[in-house]
C-alpha cells in the first residue's frame, strides 16, 4: 500500500488475491455490535462503546501502529513520499479517534467557526498548519495515484477494491455517527435507549474496523507487488 496503484502480478495465494479480502472486518464487527446489544443492558452496552473506552482506545492504537509500521515494512525506491503521505494521514485519524482536535482549544478545529470566533490567535494558527499538513497529504496521495487507482477499481484488481471498501465503510461509519441527531434535529424524532445503543455499538466497531481493513490491504499489497 506503500504505491496504492502498483499492479498486480501472479497471485501467490488465493487470500491476497481476493477482491473481497477486507469485507469480513465490517461485518463481524457489526456481528460483534448485534451480540454485545443483545446480550447486555442499553446503559452497558453505552459504557462499553462511551468515548475513550475499549473499542474507541483499540481503534486509536490500531491507527497509530499501523501508521509506524509502514516505515517498517520493505518498500521500493521512491515509496516513501507516499509512505509519508499515508502515515501522516493513519496518524491523524487515530489523533481524531481521541479527540485531539478538540482537546487543546476546547471545541473542534474542524470548524470553520473555530476561526471566526474570538479564539487565541495561536490556537488558530497552530491548527491551521497542522490541518493543512493533513489536507496537503491527502492531496499529495490522489495526486499520486488518484487516477491510476480509479483505472485499477475499473479492472477489478485486488488491492483496489481493498481499498474502496475501506472508503465505504468509512462512509457508512459516518451515517451511523450522524444518523441519531439527524433524526432528532431534523426529523424531529427520538431514539429510545434501546436502539441508541444498537447504533453507537455498530458505529464504535465498524470504526474499529478501519484500521483492520487497511492493514489488510496493506498486506495485501506487500503480497501481490512485483
Amino acid at each position: 500500500m506503500d504505491r496504492l496503484t502498483a499492479p498486480s502480478t501472479t497471485p501467490q495465494a488465493s487470500l491476497p488475491s481476493s477482491r473481497w479480502l477486507t469485507l469480513p472486518a465490517p461485518l463481524l464487527a457489526a456481528l460483534l455490535a448485534v451480540l454485545l446489544w443483545l446480550s447486555l443492558a442499553p446503559p452497558q452496552v453505552m459504557h462499553v462503546m462511551r468515548e475513550g473506552g475499549p473499542i474507541e482506545g483499540m481503534t486509536e492504537i490500531l491507527y497509530f501502529v499501523l501508521a509506524a509500521a509502514l516505515w517498517l515494512s520493505s518498500r521500493a525506491a521512491g515509496e516513501w513520499r507516499t509512505t509519508l503521505a499515508l502515515s501522516v494521514m493513519l496518524a491523524a485519524a487515530g489523533a481524531r479517534e481521541m479527540d485531539l482536535h478538540k482537546h487543546w482549544t476546547g471545541t473542534s478545529v474542524l470548524k470553520v467557526s473555530f476561526y471566526l470566533r474570538d479564539a487565541p490567535l495561536h490556537q488558530k494558527i497552530v491548527a491551521f498548519v497542522i490541518l493543512a499538513l493533513i489536507a496537503a497529504a491527502a492531496i499529495d496521495l490522489l495526486r499520486q495515484h488518484g487516477n491510476a487507482l480509479w483505472q485499477r477499481l475499473k479492472a477489478r484488481e485486488p488491492v483496489a477494491c481493498s481499498i474502496a471498501l475501506f472508503f465505504v465503510t468509512m462512509a457508512i461509519s459516518k451515517v451511523l455517527d450522524r444518523s441519531i441527531n439527524v433524526l432528532a434535529e431534523d426529523f424531529g424524532i427520538a431514539s429510545s435507549a434501546s436502539v441508541l445503543a444498537l447504533v453507537s455499538a455498530l458505529e464504535e466497531t465498524v470504526e474499529l474496523s478501519l484500521p483492520v481493513m487497511a492493514g489488510l490491504a496493506r498486506w495485501q499489497y506487500l503480497r501481490l507487488r512485483p
